[in-house]
């Protein structure tokens, strides 16, 4: 976790983020990738990150809510 959060430090530095949102959110992004992980696909569980981020910073969502149904349709995820 050490090498996690300097990870985060120079990678919030390097490209403008805002660490303050990073650690309110870590918790419940990092349970949510790993049900991606272990559930629907684990190469999709990076890609769930972005696409998290993505849909909280262009419809102005909460990331909690983001996180929480993405969590939930990953939990109950059957492929087709």
């Amino acid at each position: 976790m050490a090498q996690m959060e300097r990870w985060l430090d120079a990678l919030c530095a390097e490209i403008g983020g805002d660490r303050a949102i990073v650690d309110a959110h870590r918790d419940e992004i990092l349970r949510l990738i790993s049900t991606v992980a272990h559930g629907p696909s684990r190469p999709g569980a990076p890609m769930t990150g972005f696409v998290l981020g993505w849909a909280a910073a262009t419809t102005g969502e909460d990331v909690s809510e983001l996180a929480a149904r993405a969590e939930a349709l990953a939990a109950t995820w059957e492929p087709p």
